[in-house]
């Protein structure tokens, strides 16, 4: 005679199928995936409590054969892996829809600028600018950059990140090249949009330089001129073999543990990993794969490694910023979320 518990299984069971059946029938055009998720843990219930003996093999695995409530620990197991998985699967479509309008948000703030610009392929440096609500920074940085670097012109592209301030006004009247992001969407993607930009403007060198005052404008040709002399594909400004005031200790220990994994992981022999201020020679960026909205540099890295670029660190200045508040957070998140990305990019 069944036990109570694979009676009441089975209630759960016929309970979920019956749910997840009027949810495949209503739903419409969207999405079956939870609803068939549901049935399918329906049918397994409905399966294990009629056939109990079916979870066998997985518990002798488990060395619970013989236990009292080894079949129960079985099944709970079971659960909370098909749990796990339904969540992965479940963050990976997000990631994915969330990866589609980073896309077309990009897209859209390139062709802001390509409709307003006309000729050939334009050649030179571009120095790309993300910044966000750094209007008071924007003149002095701009105004610092040079007019050459390594014998070629320099361009001045300022990727508005949805700032709620001038910033956009800011740099156009300064004579940048100006695109803007309908919303604020992080650093990683102003600077993919910054990439995207580059490649449709023909440039031969992408410097990417923080708009808060950090990094030292004067400092472009330590890094552009490796790439011009084909030393080097991708140039990693270094405030360790360079100078730079002091941050706090949690910080400056978590750069030093994050850059020894990044060498490990991608062969690599950099100083910094955390520093902003590099260059890359603008033909191999398509090699790369960009997904991270967020912290970026692991991935940038990474990628450009896995793609044989010849990486190479310059020592480089990096400054307290000019005014205003850092828009990285706190050291804890911003430690976890540059984990994150490292070994999700390694993985992948």
């Amino acid at each position: 005679m069944p036990s109570l518990l694979r009676i009441v299984g089975f209630l759960v069971a016929a309970l979920l199928i019956v749910l997840a059946s009027r949810r495949l029938r209503g739903r419409g055009n969207g999405s079956r995936v939870p609803a068939a998720t549901i049935l399918l843990v329906g049918v397994g219930l409905v399966a294990v409590t009629v056939f109990p003996d079916l979870v066998r093999p997985v518990q002798n695995v488990l060395g619970l054969e013989g236990e009292p409530l080894g079949r129960l620990v079985t099944l709970l197991v079971i659960s909370v892996a098909v749990g796990y998985a339904g969540l992965f699967y479940a963050l990976a479509r997000a990631d994915r829809a969330n990866q589609r309008v980073s896309r077309l948000v990009r897209a859209l703030s390139a062709a802001q600028l390509e409709a307003r610009r006309t000729g050939g392929r334009l050649g030179g440096v571009l120095v790309c600018v993300p910044a966000f609500d750094e209007a008071d920074n924007l003149p002095a940085v701009l105004h610092a950059i040079p007019s050459t670097a390594s014998g070629m012109p320099t361009h001045i592209l300022v990727i508005d990140d949805g700032s709620s301030d001038a910033t956009s006004t800011t740099a156009g009247e300064l004579g940048a090249l100006v695109v803007r992001h309908p919303v604020n969407s992080g650093q990683g993607a102003a600077l993919q949009t910054g990439y995207v930009v580059a490649e449709r403007l023909g440039v031969d060198v992408v410097v990417t330089l923080d708009a808060d005052g950090q990094h030292d404008p004067g400092e472009i040709e330590r890094l552009v001129g490796p790439i011009v002399r084909d030393e080097a594909d991708f140039v990693v400004g270094s405030r360790r073999k360079g100078s730079h005031d002091a941050e706090s200790r949690a910080r400056e220990t978590g750069i030093s543990v994050y850059t020894r994994l990044i060498n490990l992981l991608g062969g690599t022999n950099v100083t910094d990993i955390a520093n902003g201020y590099r260059a890359i020679r603008a033909s191999r960026l398509a090699e790369i794969s960009f997904t991270e909205d967020q912290f970026h540099n692991p991935e940038l890295l990474l990628g450009a490694a896995r793609a044989g670029l010849r990486v190479i660190d310059v020592p480089v200045t990096i400054r307290r910023r000019a005014s205003g508040q850092s828009k990285k957070g706190t050291n804890l998140r911003y430690g976890m979320g540059f984990l994150r990305v490292m070994l999700k990019t390694w993985l992948r």
